[in-house]
């Protein structure tokens, strides 16, 4: 039926493009692109909501304790992608949080373009989204089907991903589910930072 790209909150994006604009006018990014456009030739497209799940939801397998975070966008002169951008949720409204000009930002263009196929294939509507969960350095593309299908959920992890898991590759929630848990397995206590991270 088509892949459901939902509108950011109004909060959300005045604090990016307020934010975007000050970056533009000091020609303060660090990808040569954006560090040469005027602030009106920058366009924050694909909005997507972005969920961080933790090292303890992902040894359960348990998705639903993803906790929603805010909002990424990838930002694009004259329709060329070249970063991506968050806001953050931060004593109850949105702000600006980071640009990122990583690898994750050509990977989440890829795995959306993977995204769109399914959509298109699929009966259900199916809302992009973002997972993160920075314990195993892993983001993915994932699409939330309608409520009545809430148990549901395609899975697309974006290049580069962590061992265990294919990029551009779609997992239906068992296979997402069994390949977190066996990765998050592997990962010592006092191991990687699971509270930061995303791209």
């Amino acid at each position: 039926m088509g892949l459901i790209i939902s509108d950011a909150p109004h909060e959300s994006l005045a604090a990016l493009r307020d934010s975007l604009n000050a970056l533009a006018t000091r020609g303060s990014f660090s990808e040569r692109g954006l560090r040469e456009a005027r602030p009106e030739q920058i366009s924050a497209t694909v909005p997507h909501p972005v969920f961080n799940l933790t090292l303890d939801g992902a040894r359960q397998g348990n998705i639903e304790a993803a906790r929603s975070t805010g909002w990424r966008f990838l930002l694009a002169v004259d329709e060329r992608v070249l970063a991506s951008a968050e806001t953050r949720s931060e004593g109850g409204r949105q702000v600006f949080s980071h640009v990122n000009v990583g690898p994750f930002v050509s990977g989440t263009v890829d795995a959306v373009t993977v995204a769109e196929r399914i959509a298109d294939a699929d009966e259900r509507q199916l809302e992009l989204r973002l997972l993160n969960v920075p314990a195993l350095y892993l983001m993915s593309v994932w699409l939330q089907p309608s409520e009545q299908h809430a148990e549901d959920g395609v899975f697309v992890p974006i290049e580069p991903a962590p061992p265990g898991f294919e990029p551009n590759r779609a997992y239906d929630r068992g296979e997402f589910t069994k390949a977190l848990r066996s990765a998050a397995a592997s990962v010592p206590e006092a191991g990687r930072d699971d509270t930061q991270g995303g791209g």
